[in-house]
């Protein structure tokens, strides 16, 4: 019985070492170690831009019965409260502010081959949108090049536009068509 004692005082002492080793550390094994590193993204430039139905539909200037007219009006260039309905607005999702380009890709073309001459076509653009802005008098001819109409427009906010037309004496009878590219960028 003595024997057993000693086994059981034996046994219990290599216990209370061994936890007594494990407390302080002693039978680890490896390092503790701190290692950092940097964290990084990269925001990419995005914006989208939506045209208004007005403009979607076109720029019209429907039927006209006269053979001369100067600055005729394009039919969403006044409509409720006289604002124009044409309008391009920033996305609220986007990042960046956006200018804008206008562009024709031709003279206005009837199914003929008969033309009215592109610098007949104009328009005027601007932030704000009232009865007189944009304006008629501050109209600038289309042409075939990307030329700058609307500058770091805000995200949310919209640029304005109306469209007019001159018919010259003489113009040959038909309906006459052209397309119209807006190319919106990043503002810098």
């Amino acid at each position: 019985m003595k024997s057993e004692v000693v086994l059981i005082w034996l046994c219990v002492g290599i216990f209370v070492f061994s936890l007594i080793m494990l407390v302080s550390g002693i039978f680890r094994t490896g390092y503790v170690t701190e290692a950092s590193t940097v964290s990084n993204v990269t925001i990419s430039t995005y914006f989208s831009i939506a045209m208004s139905s007005n403009l979607t539909a076109g720029i019209l200037f429907g039927a006209v019965n006269s053979t001369v007219a100067t600055d005729l009006n394009a039919t969403g260039n006044h409509g409720g409260s006289s604002l124009s309905q044409y309008n391009l607005t920033v996305s609220v999702d986007s990042n960046t502010n956006v200018s804008f380009n206008i562009s024709a890709n031709a003279a206005l073309t009837s199914a003929g081959a008969d033309i009215i001459d592109l610098g007949n076509q104009s328009y005027a653009n601007a932030t704000t949108n009232s009865a007189s802005v944009p304006a008629v008098g501050s109209q600038v001819a289309l042409t075939t090049d990307q030329v700058n109409a609307g500058n770091n427009i805000g995200i949310g906010n919209s640029n304005h536009y109306r469209f007019w037309l001159d018919i010259p004496a003489g113009q040959t009878v038909g309906s006459y068509n052209n397309t119209i590219t807006f190319n919106g960028f990043a503002a810098t």
